[in-house]
């Protein structure tokens, strides 16, 4: 998966500045696969309006201006179109590279990655971090914005990798992680304090330990 936030920039304030204006300006629609060109293997669902939850480890402060993919930062969204149209070609070959490309931090990537375990995305939400406040975002989104990693081209075995075209939108986001402490980790095990530092591949969880440690946003 993909930590977008770790990007430097000369001016960091007018880089954001910039790219959420450009955000701001996309048409939503074209953020959204056709379902219908996609390959079985690669949809999240059957039905493109399914609303599937999904989260994402991120730095905290995000949810009012969503999360944005490489591409928009950049103000490349001619790789929004072409990774788009890549996809719905249903070249299976090109499309496990574009997805390997993609989870290996190679060239300018079009997609967000997010996941349906929630101890997968406090991997991207280091607890102990000293330069950013992190959280995890609860997102909920339509099948036909997103497309699923069946090659685990990025190692996250049965907690499967969900990738976003373009962005992910503020309305998108619905709950956010309250405090990311070290006790308050979704890779806590059950003995002891132990913490694990990475999620386990076979899990398939897909609920968050405390419940209350999370708040609706804009609440």
């Amino acid at each position: 998966m993909k930590p977008f936030f770790n990007l430097r920039f000369e001016n960091q304030d007018e880089a954001r500045i910039k790219a959420y204006s450009l955000a701001r300006s996309l048409d939503p629609a074209i953020l959204n696969f056709d379902y219908n060109l996609v390959l079985p293997e690669h949809r999240v669902s059957p039905d493109p309006n399914r609303v599937v939850r999904l989260y994402k480890g991120a730095p905290r402060g995000f949810e009012q201006e969503g999360l944005l993919s490489l591409a928009i930062w950049l103000k490349k969204l001619d790789e929004i179109e072409k990774t788009k149209k890549l996809i719905e070609s249903g070249k299976r070959e090109e499309i496990e590279k574009l997805f390997d490309n993609h989870t290996s931090y190679n060239g300018i990537t079009a997609l967000v990655s997010a996941t349906y375990n929630p101890e997968m995305a406090q991997v991207f939400a280091p607890v102990n971090s000293r330069f950013r406040d992190n959280t995890i975002y609860e997102i909920n989104l339509p099948a036909s914005r997103c497309v699923i990693d069946c090659h685990d081209t990025g190692r996250a075995g049965h907690s499967r990798e969900i990738l976003i075209l373009g962005m992910i939108f503020p309305h998108e986001i619905s709950r956010i992680k309250i405090n990311n402490t070290l006790e308050e980790s979704e890779l806590i095990t059950q003995c002891g304090r132990y913490v694990r530092m990475l999620h386990d591949p076979k899990s398939t969880n897909t609920e968050v330990k405390n419940p209350k440690n999370w708040k609706v946003k804009d609440e």
